[in-house]
């Protein structure tokens, strides 16, 4: 995994009653996302995060009162922070496990019944696996799809045997007989050129040899006549 760490952060505004648009993060395996709501939250306001209908954060505004889920099999075991104040997640060293659906739903400080009840939900069991309930009218959630793409580590390495796997099968295409007539043709390549490199050498040699000797036959009649 490469050492450096992107941080993705989408600011998404939730109106009070509105269902909002899913909102498709794409993230490099290994990065980091965080997915903020951009909601105004109040003191006593509770986000709640779900990550396909399981919950993974409960967010009352303060460490002693809210808790984080390891999720089903413990995927997100210490990789999960939150801001307290603005209930935004963030999902640190990302896998592909992690792909998926994730949920932010608004509970406001003044709503009553079932939600009231999580005021005296004080101790925080990371291990426990709570399934999402339906919403009422007065919910807010934001809906997020996160996709995982795969580190330029990741797409190096699957490359070198995609090139080495091609090479292997033009290697392999060829029989035992053909790479000899292959060889063999090489062989005679060169033996050609090293038999015209010493062709071409004789004959020039030969050619100095009978300029030398016009010339010397030149000299001893030129000498006889002045006799």
């Amino acid at each position: 995994m490469m050492g450096r760490c992107f941080e993705l952060t989408l600011f998404v505004l939730l109106v009070d009653g509105v269902f909002g648009d899913v909102v498709t993060v794409p993230v490099m395996e290994g990065d980091s996302v965080t997915l903020n709501t951009g909601v105004t939250k109040q003191q006593h306001d509770k986000i709640l995060w779900y990550f396909n209908n399981t919950r993974i954060a409960l967010i009352n505004g303060h460490p002693n009162t809210s808790c984080l889920y390891d999720g089903e099999g413990g995927r997100f075991r210490d990789r999960l922070k939150v801001d307290y104040e603005s209930g935004s997640l963030t999902i640190t060293d990302i896998r592909s496990e992690h792909a998926g659906r994730y949920e932010a739903e608004l509970i406001r400080s003044e709503s009553s019944g079932k939600r009231q009840s999580l005021n005296r939900n004080r101790k925080c069991d990371s291990t426990k696996i709570t399934q999402k309930i339906s919403s009422t009218h007065d919910d807010t959630i934001k809906i997020f799809s996160v996709i995982i793409t795969a580190s330029l580590s990741d797409q190096e390495t699957k490359a070198e045997p995609q090139m080495e796997k091609r090479a292997s099968n033009l290697s392999s295409g060829l029989s035992a007989g053909a790479v000899a007539g292959i060889v063999v043709a090489v062989l005679l390549v060169f033996a050609a050129a090293a038999a015209g490199v010493i062709y071409y050498g004789k004959l020039n040699a030969g050619r100095g040899k009978d300029k030398g000797d016009y010339e010397g036959l030149a000299k001893e009649e030129e000498h006889t006549q002045n006799v």
